[in-house]
């Protein structure tokens, strides 16, 4: 089982993570911070609920576990210091797959 960090960064393509694909395995566990955005930023990741628990990370003290491997999209969503949002409500983030290789 790895541990995997995700950088998620504000640019010119929208809210997305350093990854495109992110591989996983059963019991791996996955974090979020926050890298290059407007200050005082929040985000908000959701994820499949079949696949990850919890199926949301509201910050970076949230670790998600891979309760099931699987190919799947996950959605970045970036808010300003007041709540409301920055990227559009229907941006996919990047996406996770089954298999090696561990640790990020």
């Amino acid at each position: 089982m790895a541990h995997h960090t995700l950088t998620l960064n504000w640019g010119p393509d929208g809210f997305r993570p350093d990854r495109a694909v992110l591989p996983i395995e059963t019991g791996d566990t996955i974090s979020f911070k926050l890298g290059i955005a407007p200050p005082g930023s929040t985000f908000l990741i959701s994820m499949n609920a079949q696949c990850f628990s919890p199926a949301e990370a509201k910050g970076s003290d949230t670790t998600v576990t891979v309760v099931k491997a699987d190919s799947t999209t996950y959605f970045c969503h970036l808010f300003d210091e007041f709540g409301n949002p920055l990227s559009s409500e229907d941006q996919a983030g990047a996406g996770t797959r089954p298999g090696g290789p561990k640790g990020a």
